[in-house]
């Protein structure tokens, strides 16, 4: 079947440790990435907790709670930072279950799904390992309510992997279609810095060619600073915080009514001066070139008040948690517009 830009379905999911993203249409959205034995979604006669989103997926007869109710209801939630986070048990769920949300209808193909892999573990073997999990056919059972489960097959025929955070630096540079529309961007000097949960990725790239000598990825995510944070409330409070309830926590700034809002300040800025301090490094002898620092990932949104002004002469760009996705769609659609002009697959 020819193909043309019209039919050809371009999705892309960034599957953070903190929090998955995806985008099938232009208007990306994200399920945080916990997953925990199904429990009924919790009546609640006074109020309505419109923070949180309950969202159950039913994967090979199995029902789980994925995402704000599964770190909600689960006492014992933990966060998974393993290395290789699509060999855990999670992955699957995880993937299915963003695949579901963003594919309207019971049956879908996706033509071409965009990932991306931190850059120290893009590497051939994690994305063939990646490939494998992604391409192919998946149904999941999608509920927002626990009691009906709307059956979806999605195939996905065609996987693309990308370094993480090059979709940012698509975000800021391509329109909706895929069209560079900031030719500053794409000729500049440009140091993407993505603060996730568990990993800092600094890529750098200068015209957009990747400089490997100036790009880095270490574990200073955002979580370091929730666990720091839950380590001194442990003490205070001399009892354990399953890591998994830290986000919760922090983002509500206070523990059993007490206002913790000066600890998360202490640690944040601390935070921001040690990723500061790692781009020094990293850009010692380069500065002098640097067009643009971009900050971006859920970890830049947090950060931001810490990290503003701290790096003078240079401009710097905060995007936010959507980016990464948001960009990786647009090359799609960039990509798939060369395939289809040319006469299509």
């Amino acid at each position: 079947m020819k193909r043309t830009e019209e039919n050809y379905n371009i999705a892309a999911i960034d599957d953070g440790y903190g929090r998955v993203k995806y985008d099938g249409s232009g208007s990306p959205d994200l399920i945080p990435s916990f997953v925990t034995p199904f429990q009924p979604k919790p009546k609640d006669d006074f109020m309505d907790n419109k923070n949180l989103r309950y969202i159950s997926a039913e994967v090979d007869g199995e029902r789980f709670l994925v995402g704000d109710y599964a770190a909600k209801l689960d006492p014992n939630i933990r966060w998974e930072s393993a290395d290789h986070k699509h060999s855990t048990p999670n992955f699957p769920i995880l993937l299915k279950t963003a695949l579901g949300m963003m594919c309207s209808g019971t049956e879908s193909v996706v033509d071409m799904l965009m990932m991306n892999l931190p850059l120290k573990f893009d590497t051939p073997e994690r994305r063939f390992d990646l490939v494998q999990q992604a391409m192919g056919t998946h149904r999941v059972g999608i509920s927002t309510d626990g009691i009906y489960y709307v059956q979806k097959t999605i195939t996905v025929e065609n996987v693309d992997i990308k370094k993480q955070p090059f979709g940012s630096l698509c975000d800021i540079m391509l329109d909706d279609n895929g069209e560079i529309i900031n030719m500053d961007i794409a000729k500049g000097f440009n140091v993407l810095v993505d603060i996730g949960a568990r990993t800092l990725n600094i890529l750098t790239v200068d015209a957009l060619e990747e400089q490997q000598s100036l790009s880095r990825q270490d574990n200073q995510g955002l979580y370091s600073s929730y666990l720091q944070v839950g380590k001194y409330l442990e003490e205070e409070l001399s009892a354990p915080i399953p890591d998994g309830k830290l986000p919760a926590v922090i983002q509500s700034k206070e523990i059993k009514g007490r206002d913790i809002s000066p600890l998360i300040d202490r640690v944040f800025d601390n935070h921001a001066n040690n990723i500061i301090a790692t781009l020094n490094t990293v850009l010692i002898n380069s500065w002098a070139f640097v067009n643009n620092i971009i900050y971006t990932g859920g970890g830049a949104e947090a950060l931001k008040p810490y990290l503003e002004n701290k790096i003078q002469g240079v401009n710097t760009v905060f995007l936010g948690s959507y980016s990464n996705v948001r960009g990786l769609r647009k090359y799609g659609i960039r990509q798939s517009r060369k395939g289809t002009k040319k006469g299509g697959r």
